[in-house]
This record gives structure tokens, sequence and C-alpha cells, in this order.
């Protein structure tokens, strides 16, 4: 299974906002940074398989931005509880298992996406940072597991 794992662009600071966090919106850098994020993925080949978002406005919008200009057939987007800030990675590696897809892209947020993906390759200690807008892609042989997965590439926003 291939697990691209992406944290949302960049969004509205939580300083100085009225909005409640699960709402702060992407900002018009964060709308770029999608857009230029799917281009640079589709250029590689990348497949995005199912799309699966944390509920929160921001992760949303990143979802949307990066399919804005996918080609058709559009991935299916679903929504996960479990890539909420604080989520439970036992509840996630569940809902990607029942997904029945050996491709998956996940959307969320920082440091719990960080902290998934260093579950993935065997240690939470690693100091992998996922930037805003940036992703990485975990080859997992037999599913997602701790320890049983492979970090492939990482990518930044001034990759592409």
């Amino acid at each position: 299974m291939n697990i691209l794992l992406i944290r949302h662009a960049d969004a509205v600071p939580r300083e100085g906002s009225d909005l409640p966090d699960e709402e702060r919106p992407l900002t018009e850098e964060g709308k770029k940074q999608c857009r230029a994020l799917a281009e640079a993925l589709r250029r590689q080949g990348v497949e995005l398989g199912k799309v699966v978002t944390s509920p929160l406005l921001r992760a949303r919008q990143t979802a949307a931005g990066l399919l804005e200009e996918w080609p058709d057939p559009k991935p299916e987007v679903l929504t996960c509880a479990a890539l909420a800030p604080e989520g439970k990675d036992k509840k996630l590696t569940r809902f990607i298992r029942g997904l029945d897809t050996d491709r998956v892209t996940l959307i969320g947020h920082a440091p719990d996406i960080n902290e998934f993906l260093a579950w993935l390759i065997g240690s939470r200690k690693s100091q992998v940072q996922v930037a805003k807008a940036g992703a990485a892609l975990i080859e997992c042989e037999a599913g997602p597991s701790k320890g049983g997965g492979v970090l492939t590439w990482l990518v930044t926003p001034g990759w592409y």
C-alpha cells in the first residue's frame, strides 16, 4: 500500500482570528500551494488513490484545492475524524485498512501527520517533518503498521 501524507496548506493564523480552530480557512497563499502541489504530483505521475481528509476546514479545502484541476476521474474524497488534531493512530489505521485500496492520500495536521509518519517508519522519535502543503510517500508492503513502512520521498513547497 502507498500512503501519501499531506499536511494542509497555509491557513489563517490562530492568533488574531475570531474563528474557532476547526473553521480556519486557507489563505490565498495556501490556495496557491494546493494548485502548485497538485501540478507537481501530476507531473511526477503520482496516483492519489482515495483521498482522506481531516474534518477541519483547512484540510478539506486543501483536498478540494488539490483536486480542483486533477484529471477525471477524480478520486473519491472521504473524511476521517482520526485525522483531526489529536486523532488516534489505531483508529486511523483501522479506517485505512477498511478502504480496500492500495493507494491512499491522507490530509491532516502537524504534529499528528508527522507522528503518524514516524510510527509508520518505526520510530516516534523520528524528526521527519512535513511542511505546510508538503507531502511524503510511505510504502507499506503489508498495509499500515508500526515500522511497516518505508519513507520513499518527502517534498516541501520549495521543491515544486
